[in-house]
This record gives structure tokens, C-alpha cells and sequence, in this order.
């Protein structure tokens, strides 16, 4: 009996932190950029926009990611996963032969394949920070792939089926 409740203790105590730790919050303050629009295409019939502020109000991670590239080093994206959000219009990565994710300064990522498959994170902060101005208002962060898929500036995501 007294094993069975130290056991239970213990196991509070571990979700207890997991949940502070992955609070499922953005904490920074990103009212700099949180109305801009994101461009949303081929998820329904017609294209929309989101905003940072839109997809803050999701469950959120958080998780550090280290790239191989010496000038990106170590970054904390704190934000939904690509499949939070696409599970509110019942699809998920999977469902998708390709996913663009186009930035501001006219860069494209494309994603296919076994990319899709991996953990996307719409990262909206940088940790308990905004993103710096020139990551605003989206960064893509994808934590097992190289650092050139992590784009930034995104302000249209295209979501392609064949």
C-alpha cells in the first residue's frame, strides 16, 4: 500500500513539472506582430489568413532545437504543431503530398515525403521572448531536419493533395 502511493506521488510530481514546464502557453509578448495575416491555401475550398495571435490560442510546445549551422546555434520555438492546428479542420501532415511555406522575402520551403512526417512547430516566440523582427510573425521550426527548412517570415502556408 505504502509502495502503491509513493509510486502515485511520484508520478504526480513528473506531470506536475511536465505541465509547468509545457503549459501549453505563449508567454512573450508578441502584440508587435500577433495581428499580422498568414495566408491560408488549398485547406478548404477558399483561401483565409490566420495570425500569431489565432495560432497562440492553441495548445502550445516548447522545445529547443540545435542546428548543424554555426550561425543558427540553439533556438527554443515556443508554438502549436503544424498538426494542432490542421486537426481543426480534420486533416493532418500526412493527408498532404506537399506543404510550401513561403516567406515574406519571397523564400519557399517545400516539404514532402518524410518531412511530413516529421514534428512541425509553428513557432510564434523565441522561448519566453518574441521572435526578432526578422523571424516575425511565423518561423517554421523542425526539429530532426536541417536548419534550412526552418523558415522564417512565413506569412503564407500552402497545403497541396494530389
Amino acid at each position: 500500500m505504502k509502495k502503491g502511493i509513493v509510486v502515485l506521488i511520484c508520478v504526480l510530481v513528473l506531470v506536475s513539472v511536465y505541465m509547468i514546464k509545457n503549459d501549453g502557453k505563449v508567454k512573450a509578448d508578441i502584440s508587435a506582430y500577433g495581428d499580422t495575416p498568414i495566408k491560408i491555401v488549398g485547406l478548404t475550398e477558399n483561401e483565409f489568413t490566420i495570425t500569431p495571435n489565432m495560432l497562440a490560442a492553441l495548445p502550445c510546445v516548447r522545445r529547443s532545437a540545435t542546428s548543424i549551422s554555426a550561425d543558427v546555434g540553439t533556438v527554443t520555438a515556443v508554438g502549436p504543431l503544424l498538426n494542432t492546428f490542421l486537426a481543426r479542420y480534420e486533416f493532418s501532415q500526412k493527408d498532404f503530398s506537399t506543404i510550401r511555406f513561403c516567406a515574406a522575402d519571397g523564400y519557399k520551403t517545400v516539404l514532402k515525403n518524410d518531412l511530413l512526417e516529421k514534428e512541425i512547430i509553428l513557432s510564434l516566440a523565441s522561448g519566453n521572448k518574441p521572435l526578432e523582427g526578422r523571424f516575425q510573425p511565423l518561423r517554421i521550426i523542425i526539429p530532426e531536419a536541417p536548419s534550412s527548412y526552418w523558415t522564417y517570415q512565413v506569412n503564407r502556408i500552402e497545403f497541396v493533395m494530389d
